[in-house]
């Protein structure tokens, strides 16, 4: 590594266990380098026993003391206190403060960490939780950051999936596609599995049956570069069965309903 070597995580909730679980096992840091923090006695025993070699510690401004990278990973309404109890501990000089906090901007992050004329050089990372198996998707964005260590953290996080860097306006609705989004394409797998229940499959089979079709399908865009259109239109027959199931969810307003689903998420 080179000017981020000790990173620190305040929350060791979904998310927070995630970005851990990606850096250690897809971005190469060793455990040692990596300070994860929680509330709770079973979420730091978890988080140990699950990454030989982490510290884990309940107390965020000891944790945080020394660190590279703070990233914190906590509720955007516990945010605020998290930054005001963090701050005093952080060298501003070497120190980038990460928030995964959605909705929380970097003029509220500046307000709380500010320490008279001093902020720290700040990132608002939104991810998905697929970052942990090495195929998240985040979107970054950078206020005060350097050249160099924005390079090396992108690295970081590139190593666990797709970066995507945006401006701070673009952040809520990089959060609703991809981060929210996850759960939404979760969502048309777990009625897909329903439905496949309902035809008379049993139920691990129907869910390896969607899951392998979705693989097919995401392949089939990868390796084509199309859009989901033009492989639509390769198999629906006018008036066949394809034509006939698609006609049906769009009745019952399949597009309209996504689309406002991520719409209402920003």
């Amino acid at each position: 590594m080179g000017k981020i070597n000790r990173i620190c995580i305040i929350g060791a909730g979904h998310m927070g266990e995630a970005i851990a679980g990606g850096m250690i096992s897809c971005s190469g840091i060793l455990p040692e380098n990596i300070t994860v923090t929680a509330r709770t006695r079973a979420s730091l025993d978890r988080i140990a026993a699950k990454y030989p070699g982490i510290s884990v510690s309940s107390d965020n401004a000891a944790a945080a003391r020394g660190a590279d990278l703070a990233v914190i990973a906590v509720k955007p309404w516990q945010t605020e206190a998290v930054a005001k109890e963090i701050g005093p501990a952080l060298d501003y000089g070497h120190c980038t403060v990460a928030s995964v906090a959605a909705g929380v901007s970097f003029r509220e992050l500046s307000d709380w960490l500010r320490k008279g004329e001093e902020v720290p050089a700040l990132a608002r990372i939104i991810p998905n939780t697929a970052i942990a198996l090495g195929q998240g998707t985040t979107f970054i964005a950078w206020q005060g950051v350097t050249a160099d260590v924005c390079g090396e953290i992108s690295g970081i996080f590139r190593k666990m999936g797709t970066v995507i860097a945006v401006g701070e306006e673009m952040m809520a609705e990089g959060t609703a596609l991809a981060s929210c989004g996850i759960a939404y394409g979760l969502k048309y797998i777990d009625a897909a599995i329903k439905g496949g229940i309902a035809l008379g499959f049993g139920e691990k089979e129907a869910r390896d049956i969607v899951i392998s079709t979705m693989k097919g399908a995401l392949a089939l865009l990868e390796t084509n570069g199309t859009m989901p259109q033009q492989e639509i239109d390769k198999v629906t027959t006018p008036g066949g069965y394809t034509f006939k199931g698609l006609s049906a969810m769009e009745e019952c307003g399949f597009s309209e309903a996504v689309r406002q689903g991520l719409l209402k998420s920003v």
